[in-house]
């Protein structure tokens, strides 16, 4: 307790940490004293519910209103009116909500998740803000092959994946579950091409981008992807390298892209880019840079590690 109390104190400030105090005691009387295992709050211009026994997302949420900011930024930096948008890993909804807002009413959406208390989760938010005529939610989860697959749980509800190693492994429930894997040009024939693809999928983006590189080849699709850099769980067998790189030949480059933290930010600015000012968010600061060439790109997310939020946009 007095650990996380310095902890926020020195990396956020003593307003975040009395909003954090306040927040939490508002927390406890709903679930000790009204047993209430769930809380509505105002996330930016909507509003979720948040589940308490939730060590993840809702945690953060429930604490400081928002989370990635730096994604956030980005989002809105590259999501347009009208687009079709296919948020992969929509958990609760904090992502699927914000690009709801920014695609407009004449936007669409399909959110994949593959945890059940989340899809759970995920259909209320949509239904607390009036949402449901323009997104489609479907139970399962996109890979780089249709089937199905083992999917393991996580304490944290962000944080359930494919793959049982990296950094985040200690934070796994112990439960698996099977799920339905969904590629995403098959996703695209079904519910119509998307534009833009955000995710963060704990590592699977290595299965997600591979599954879709014939269609990109053949121009039947030609979305923008944003998404969540996972260094731990990429390897010589797992390997997000030769993934980017065949991604490269068809026309893609990182077009934008927010730093780690700040030795991330000065990783990337020993080679020359320049970037942003600082963005307070999550504890940390990240700077978000523009045009990552591609060999530079494949260190910063495959070997070295330095980017966190990654937009790969096909060049025009």
């Amino acid at each position: 307790m007095l650990s996380s109390i310095y902890t926020t104190l020195r990396d956020r400030g003593a307003a975040a940490l009395i909003r954090a105090i306040c927040n939490q005691t508002m927390a406890g009387i709903q679930s000790k004293l009204l047993r209430r295992r769930f809380m509505e709050k105002n996330i930016h211009n909507y509003r979720m519910l948040i589940d308490l026994e939730d060590r993840g997302i809702s945690r953060s949420l429930l604490l400081f209103g928002t989370r990635e900011v730096d994604h956030k930024i980005l989002l809105e930096q590259i999501a347009k009116s009208g687009m079709t948008v296919f948020d992969i890993g929509a958990n609760i909804g904090y992502y699927a909500l914000m690009e709801l807002g920014l695609i407009g009413p004449n936007g669409r959406m399909l959110a994949i998740e593959p945890s059940p208390s989340n899809i759970a989760l995920l259909h209320r938010n949509l239904a607390l803000n009036n949402e449901g005529d323009r997104i489609t939610v479907l139970e399962g989860a996109v890979s780089d092959k249709t089937g199905l697959e083992s999917f393991h749980l996580s304490t944290h509800s962000n944080l359930g994946t494919f793959h049982a190693d990296g950094s985040a492994a200690h934070m796994l429930s112990g439960e698996q579950i099977t799920v339905h894997t969904y590629t995403v040009p098959e996703l695209a024939d079904e519910y119509g091409a998307p534009d833009l693809i955000r995710m963060d999928v704990e590592g699977h983006e290595v299965e997600v981008i591979a599954g879709m590189l014939d269609a990109i080849r053949a121009e039947q699709i030609r979305p923008t992807i944003i998404f969540e850099t996972h260094l731990s769980r990429y390897s010589a067998e797992h390997n997000m390298t030769r993934v980017l790189e065949e991604l490269f030949t068809c026309g893609y480059s990182v077009s934008r892209a927010a730093s780690s933290w700040q030795e991330g930010t000065a990783r990337v600015a020993e080679r020359g880019y320049e970037g942003s000012a600082p963005i307070s968010t999550d504890g940390v600061e990240r700077v978000i840079f523009e045009n990552i060439k591609n060999e530079d790109a494949i260190d910063f997310i495959c070997r070295t590690g330095g980017l966190r939020t990654v937009v790969l946009a096909p060049v025009s």
